[in-house]
């Protein structure tokens, strides 16, 4: 037992000065810090519920179109004898201008012969009546009508009517050697010059009208709904929607208009196109540049007013028909509401929440409901996205 001790001795002589040591670092270790946790609630963003009775403004985008084209072409065959200088791409024209004359000679050519062999039906007709007269004396009372000679006054009568319709239409010809501008337009396309010549019905030009220009724009289901259109066609003069246009290169331009029609088949994605016409007569328009066929614009649609809307920011509804609202102590609690339109940066609410009410907005997670909140201001709904109504002369 002794030779164990001596063998270990120098390891419990060790053991014994760490112990010591350990036990005097603890008698003597310093007196911890008292400090006081404090709970933060954490600050989140608000803003207050807006109620309105307003038209929901529906979006959408659409090129432009000519609302009226014209293929110009002859009724006559002919050599191209003048081009109207305004006949050029680009240029505009007015209804009733001369845009080609073609030669004439030829038709004023048709138009002798025809009237020679009007008046050569003529004194044939002349001819027979006095060969009538003549043969009629002393005619029995049984003698048959061509005796008489009624067929045959008869036939030269039709003789001189067909040779009336054959000058009338030869006069009608002549004119047509000169062609004149359908509408008030500009020129898209040109495919003649002078010295050319034509064959009838040939497509000399294309013109578009300046007056008026239509826009498709695609809707779905629920945007029509909206909009309180219907699936007829064309709409009444007192229930069109206004459409306000602005073009994706200058967005300060913009332009007025009113949904005319609805096309009535559906495209692949399911949905509907609506036509707005704009009109360059509308006084709202006359201030601004013609809108050109083409052109890309964004259109904001305006229907019928619905009553007791209640307005709050898309970044306050998850897409789950849910918001947070903070209470008067400051608490979060979770509400369910019915949900009308999710508009670019507006959704509109028709139930579940009232007026002034306090919601969150922002990020939604991390948050339950009673929790106790430091709430602030972030912006004020009534600078973002407040439709107001808009008139149209």
């Amino acid at each position: 037992m002794m030779q164990y001790l001596k063998k270990y001795r120098s390891v419990f002589l060790a053991l014994i000065v760490a112990l010591g040591l350990i036990s005097w670092l603890y008698d003597n270790a310093p007196e911890p810090e008292q400090s006081t946790q404090q709970n933060l609630a954490p600050r989140v963003p608000y803003t207050e519920v807006i109620e309105s009775s307003q038209a929901i403004p529906i979006y959408s985008r659409g090129r432009v179109s000519a609302s009226e084209v014209r293929q110009i072409t002859n009724q006559v065959p002919g050599l191209v004898k003048r081009v109207s200088k305004e006949l050029s791409i680009g240029a505009r024209v007015k209804q009733g201008d001369i845009l080609i004359e073609l030669e004439q000679q030829p038709f004023v050519l048709d138009i002798a012969q025809k009237q020679a062999e009007l008046d050569r039906t003529k004194l044939e007709l002349v001819r027979v009546k006095a060969k009538a007269a003549v043969a009629q004396k002393g005619l029995k009372r049984n003698a048959t009508d061509y005796a008489r000679h009624i067929p045959q006054v008869r036939h030269a009568s039709s003789q001189v009517s067909a040779a009336e319709a054959a000058l009338a239409y030869a006069k009608q010809q002549l004119k047509k050697t000169v062609i004149r501008a359908p509408i008030d337009g500009k020129v898209i396309k040109l495919s003649i010059t002078e010295g050319e010549y034509i064959l009838a019905t040939s497509n000399v030009a294309t013109i578009y009208g300046t007056d008026e220009v239509e826009v498709r724009l695609p809707l779905n289901d629920q945007q029509i709904e909206i909009l309180g259109l219907n699936h007829k066609g064309y709409l009444g003069k007192t229930s069109k929607p206004i459409a306000s246009l602005n073009s994706y290169q200058n967005p300060t331009k913009q332009w007025q208009g009113l949904i005319d029609r609805i096309e009535g088949e559906r495209d692949r994605n399911q949905l509907l196109y609506v036509i707005a016409q704009v009109s360059s007569n509308n006084a709202s328009n006359k201030s601004s540049k013609s809108l050109l066929p083409g052109s890309f614009v964004e259109a904001r649609i305006e229907g019928q007013v619905i009553n007791n809307l209640k307005l709050i920011p898309r970044s306050a509804e998850p897409a789950n028909n849910t918001v947070w609202t903070i209470d008067n102590d400051m608490r979060l609690h979770r509400k369910n509401i019915e949900l009308v339109y999710r508009g670019k940066e507006l959704s509109f609410v028709k139930a579940g929440l009232n007026a002034n009410e306090r919601i969150v907005t922002g990020s939604f997670h991390l948050m339950a409901e009673g929790m106790k909140v430091e709430p602030y201001l972030a912006n004020d709904l009534a600078l973002i996205e407040h439709p107001v109504a808009s008139t149209i002369q």
